[in-house]
């Protein structure tokens, strides 16, 4: 009961819950954990056939929610330490359709993220992936004992175990330690433990994926183990204390409803968060001032409530932290944004920074191109999208990955999503332009620069000469 009620109510678990993109992580603790009863109901009747399947297929509906599922094979097996099963060859075999699924699933999930681009290289070398792996875990026991300062973004910090990521994992040790040493918890322990630790695993980045090394998400299902074990040891305080059993599970009564309501006000408290973009972003940047993507998301939210000096200003704050390529986008971004604010002289000088960084980007993308990494660019925009679907500058910059790999349907896609979400946007309309023409799509290709044009942009001499024989096919 004390582990149900810890993990409805523990605030890390807000994200899961709140941001719908998510739904996949209740989805899939909602069958992992539904395969984990069936499994025990297999072992407690005679005829375990019907509960077994059952175990079975709950167990690919929750492979089908998430990848992270993949880990329930090995939970079975701490299952089976618990309840005290001996060791033997059915115990194994019985395992083996749950091992071989996941087996494939985890392939499937590692060449999907790798196709989508999500696969990093930057984590290198068995010390580094054990130095991330020992922050990471580190993080998670902090935010579980102290659920303060959540954030849908944290900032890319050094994988060390600095002080204040010591000092609860250190009880937690002392906790484990504790509950090991007496023969009557030892089996408890271990599978409290066991649990956290395997169902963590996949999040762990020894297979690198993606940009974010922790996340609240990460652990919505794992924390279960630590609210297990933390029950297990505040139920012993009072069991093996007879003589004080009605005065210490007074003060178990009194913690216990402290500690729980505490965490609903936080819970609640953090529910606010998710009201909007901008309550989001906002909320990063107050906790975390260095968490430079937060900035470049607020910005993008300011510009959807057109406060466009505010949006200026995280976006020029952003400036400072990327690369040439990255700068880019924000360069359009900027052009449009000061021109909206009547700040044409703002937006000339942004213009030729723009010019600067084109002079420069061809041979990149060229290089890219030539390395087979246009797919991992597409696959890096669509990612992103999937969180913010209207944002213009990753639709434009998915439309140019598009152009640049020869699919110029799908780039010309990709750039009438941004203008309906902003028809002004001269740039768009520039690119939406070269892709008509490689279409053959000439008259919409003329029209497209003639409205670029007509917003300001300059656009290539190279692109209007291309354009020049069609000008002169209507005229005539």
């Amino acid at each position: 009961m004390i582990t149900a009620l810890l993990f409805a109510v523990h605030p890390l678990h807000v994200e899961s819950v709140a941001w719908i993109s998510e739904r996949k992580d209740v989805l899939y603790a909602l069958f992992f954990l539904a395969s984990l009863i069936g499994y025990l109901y297999s072992l407690r009747t005679p005829k375990p056939g019907k509960y077994y399947c059952l175990s079975l297929i709950l167990f690919i509906f929750s492979l089908l929610s998430k990848a992270m599922a993949i880990t329930l094979p090995a939970v079975l097996l701490s299952i089976d330490y618990l309840t005290g099963r001996k060791p033997d060859k059915k115990m194994f075999v019985e395992k083996i359709p749950f091992f071989v699924l996941s087996c494939v699933f985890s392939v499937i999930a590692v060449l999907g993220q790798y196709s989508s681009g999500a696969m990093r290289e930057n984590i290198t070398g068995a010390l580094d992936k054990l130095a991330v792996a020992a922050y990471s875990i580190a993080f998670y026991l902090t935010k579980i004992f102290m659920p303060v300062k959540l954030a849908c973004l944290y900032p890319r910090m050094e994988a060390r175990l600095s002080p204040e990521l010591l000092v609860l994992p250190a009880l937690y040790l002392i906790l484990c330690i504790g509950l090991f040493l007496s023969a009557r918890y030892r089996k408890k322990a271990v599978f409290g433990n066991a649990f956290f630790l395997i169902t963590v695993l996949p999040v762990l980045q020894f297979v690198p994926i993606g940009e974010t090394l922790v996340a609240d998400r990460y652990v919505y299902l794992p924390a279960l183990g630590i609210f297990y074990l933390v029950a297990e040891f505040l139920v012993g305080l009072i069991q093996d204390t007879p003589k004080l059993k009605r005065t210490a599970g007074r003060i178990l009564l009194v913690f216990l409803t402290c500690a729980l309501g505490a965490m609903v006000l936080l819970t609640r408290q953090r529910c606010g968060t998710w009201k909007d973009s901008l309550t989001l972003w906002n909320d990063v940047v107050d906790k975390y001032p260095d968490a430079v993507m937060a900035y470049n998301n607020r910005a993008l939210a300011f510009v959807e409530k057109k406060e466009y000096n505010q949006a200026i200003a995280d976006f020029s704050y952003v400036l400072n932290f990327v690369s040439d390529a990255d700068r880019r986008g924000i360069y359009l971004y900027l052009i449009d944004l000061y021109r909206a604010a009547g700040k044409k002289e703002e937006a000339g000088q942004i213009y030729n920074k723009l010019k600067e960084i084109d002079a420069k980007l061809p041979l990149q993308n060229e290089r890219m191109q030539a390395a087979g990494r246009g797919a991992e660019a597409v696959g890096l925009y669509k990612k992103a999208l999937e969180t913010d679907p209207r944002n213009v500058v990753l639709l434009n910059e998915l439309g140019k990955a598009y152009l640049l790999a020869g699919r110029f349907n799908a780039a010309a896609g990709e750039f009438q999503k941004a203008l309906a979400v902003d028809a002004g946007l001269a740039a768009v309309h520039n690119n939406l332009a070269l892709a008509y023409y490689y279409q053959k799509n000439y008259p919409l290709a003329v029209r497209h620069c003639d409205k670029a044009i007509a917003l300001g942009y300059a656009v290539s001499p190279k692109l209007l000469d291309m354009l020049k024989p069609y000008r002169e096919e209507e005229i005539k």
